[in-house]
């Protein structure tokens, strides 16, 4: 259960850093983040479909992408702070 709750962490960190890079003005910030998120993404789906989309993940996946959405927008406030990044 603490795999999938820190893959979906991870995941909406990186959902939360590609959404908001959507609206700014760095390719470069898109593109990596697009490449984080759909990485994270794979990673946190497969494990799913091989765990069977047990029942039991589903309170560790929903308490991981609170979180990790809450993180990802101050990573991205940070990120875009130390680079300069504007809307």
């Amino acid at each position: 259960m603490i795999i999938i709750a820190l893959l979906a962490f991870a995941q909406n960190i990186t959902f939360s850093l590609v959404s908001r890079s959507r609206n700014r003005d760095n390719i470069n910030y898109h593109i990596i983040s697009s490449l984080l998120s759909n990485t994270v993404w794979f990673a946190t789906f497969r494990y799913l479909v091989v765990s069977e989309m047990n029942w039991e993940l589903f309170l560790p996946y929903t308490i991981g992408t609170v979180l990790g959405s809450v993180v990802g927008v101050k990573i991205s406030v940070y990120i875009e702070k130390i680079f300069g990044i504007k809307a």
